[in-house]
């Protein structure tokens, strides 16, 4: 079977944020002047595209979780050479409303200075594809925003830009969501067998909380622990290191390289 690793990682990525910026969008061109402009745009828009024309960056996945509603989460991680967050990528998929999209967030210094969303809003009268960029001051307050939306997705480029009242954009789960904290805390919930295959089941400890699943691929001493007393070490916290692999139709599959108890 042909995979792909991508990388990943058991540090903590500790960020604190707060700046602001992004790249010129399709569909503003000679409109762009109909929206308004913040004094050092520019800066702004040059910082976005460096990170974006980088291809150097390193690669780190969050665990994908899900909970029994059907809601998706995940993240991904642009690191430099020190293994700082340069941008992160959160991808989701909220059952109840409907809603779904990425929201990226762009660092300099371990500071947000920009985010940019593009997801559909199911919560509206008429639903729409909306794509929104923000820019931060270094207080972390949002100080400029640009939209545009339409009701088909692939429409949603030849859209023109325009400004709102600024709005900001929390990174806040993006980040519990790469670190495993709070609601996406890994704590052991349970083995499950699948086409000959073993997985491992962590997440928040509560019935509809988050939780994602990892194959295991040899049985360690802690997997061995677990797996002798499975229903009474439910909710123990444990630490997992894994690969996010890709099959050879393209489908993302997770991959338990290290266990340790807690």
């Amino acid at each position: 079977m042909k995979m792909l690793l991508i990388y990943s990682s058991l540090g903590l990525i500790s960020l604190i944020f707060s700046a602001c910026s992004s790249n010129n969008e399709d569909g503003e061109g000679e409109n762009e002047k109909k929206i308004g402009k913040l004094k050092n745009e520019g800066d702004f828009e040059d910082k976005v595209a460096a990170i974006e024309n980088n291809s150097n960056w390193k690669i780190m996945n969050s665990l994908a979780y899900n909970n029994n509603a059907g809601s998706r989460e995940e993240v991904i991680a642009y690191l430099n050479e020190t293994d700082e967050a340069v941008k992160l990528e959160e991808i989701f998929f909220d059952a109840p409303t409907g809603d779904y999209g990425t929201r990226i967030f762009y660092v300099d210094g371990g500071k947000k200075f920009a985010s940019k969303e593009v997801f559909f809003d199911n919560q509206k009268k008429i639903p729409q594809f909306i794509e929104r960029i923000t820019f931060y001051d270094k207080k972390q307050a949002p100080v400029y925003t640009r939209e545009r939306s339409t009701a088909l997705e692939e429409d949603l480029s030849k859209q023109i830009f325009e400004q709102k009242t600024p709005v900001g954009l929390s990174i806040d789960r993006a980040m519990e969501i790469i670190n495993k904290q709070g609601s996406f805390e890994t704590t052991f919930q349970g083995f499950v067998e699948n086409g000959g295959l073993t997985y491992i089941l962590v997440g928040e400890n509560t019935p509809d909380g988050f939780a994602s699943s990892l194959v295991v691929q040899y049985e360690s001493k802690d997997v061995l622990k677990l797996q002798k007393n499975e229903r009474g070490m439910i909710g123990i916290p444990i630490e997992v290191q894994h690969q996010t692999m890709l099959d050879e139709q393209g489908l993302k599959f997770q991959i338990l390289l290290n266990l340790r108890l807690l």
